[in-house]
């Protein structure tokens, strides 16, 4: 965990330590590595022999070489280098140039913790040494849904990507030929709750909105209508850009030829119709204060998720702050 020194809450290269989706499972073998960044960390992620996951800092620490370009052997990850093995909890087990020396202590490497849950593998940058258990809606995981993956990159602080699906008036202006087409512009009365905006509820016509703080949201429809959901979860790459995954779900035609291709394309239209607005966005991050931004009743959940970001900036909860290769 990161040392601070009480930021103010316009700092945009400070965000909460918790579990962040990196990737979905599927894309990670038991043949190749794969490189990530999460709140400016490079990291690789690699699958043993076993199946389990591992990630670890991505450059060797003998002669800084990619070790997302090496390869997996049983149980640990070679350098393409020099060959310089790493077990998952990063330390160094093998210098094959001097197969009888001690493995010095300068030879390991950082470890960060892994898991796989709703097909996705997440990783945990916070200090702790047990970090806290990652929870996800039900609905990823209980099977009652086909679930369809998607994902996409924005260069937009998380900030502002959070809000953008917190923001119920939106619809008509920006979705207005796909999801905000029947929408009226006219929002007279939100409907929502929140618990101190760790979790903000929106119903919104026939559909309920569901953020949990800081990462995850989710669209289902109203009781008894239809039967399909939106996820998405998001992670800061860096200040500058967050990485989305997604899953469009469904409870029908769930073996029709085509349906998955044809949910996942919609599902990336909505999104992306959104991603050059809020890419537009100044300052980048939220403001450092209510006050700067005019503010009306329809914007009301996106205050609370404000009022909650603020509380975390300026209080003592686990956080990383973003690393920078050049510094």
């Amino acid at each position: 965990m990161a040392d601070r020194k009480s930021p103010a809450p316009s700092e945009d290269g400070v965000f909460p330590a918790t579990w962040y989706a990196v990737c979905f499972s599927a894309q990670i073998t038991r043949r190749r590595p794969l490189a990530a960044r999460v709140a400016g960390r490079d990291l690789v992620l690699f699958r043993d022999a076993s199946g389990r996951v591992h990630a670890l800092s991505r450059y060797c620490t003998h002669r800084g070489a990619d070790l997302a370009l090496g390869r997996v052997e049983g149980a640990h990850l070679a350098c393409a280098y020099h060959g310089w093995q790493f077990c998952g909890d990063g330390r160094c087990i093998q210098i094959p140039a001097h197969p009888d020396r001690p493995i010095p202590d300068f030879a390991h490497t950082r470890a960060y913790a892994t898991c796989e849950l709703a097909g996705m593998t997440w990783v945990y940058l916070g200090g702790e040494a047990r970090p806290p258990e990652l929870r996800v809606f039900s609905e990823l995981t209980d099977g009652s849904y086909r679930l369809v993956p998607y994902e996409d990159m924005w260069q937009a602080h998380l900030t502002r990507v959070v809000e953008s699906v917190l923001d119920v008036a939106h619809l008509a202006f920006v979705h207005r030929k796909t999801i905000g087409r029947r929408t009226p512009a006219a929002i007279p009365r939100l409907s929502f709750e929140t618990d101190g905006g760790d979790r903000i509820l929106i119903r919104n016509g026939g559909g309920v909105l569901e953020y949990w703080f800081p990462q995850m949201w989710v669209l289902r429809p109203s009781e008894g209508r239809g039967g399909f959901l939106n996820f998405v979860t998001f992670t800061p790459v860096d200040e500058g850009t967050t990485r989305i995954l997604g899953y469009a779900g469904r409870t029908f035609a769930r073996s029709v030829p085509g349906m998955d291709a044809l949910f996942r394309r919609y599902s990336l239209r909505v999104l992306r119709e959104d991603q050059r607005v809020v890419e537009s966005q100044h300052p980048r991050p939220i403001p450092e204060a209510l006050r700067m931004e005019a503010h009306v009743p329809a914007d009301a959940p996106q205050v609370r998720f404000r009022q909650r970001w603020y509380r975390f900036l300026t209080g003592n909860e686990p956080r990383v702050t973003v690393e920078h290769s050049d510094s």
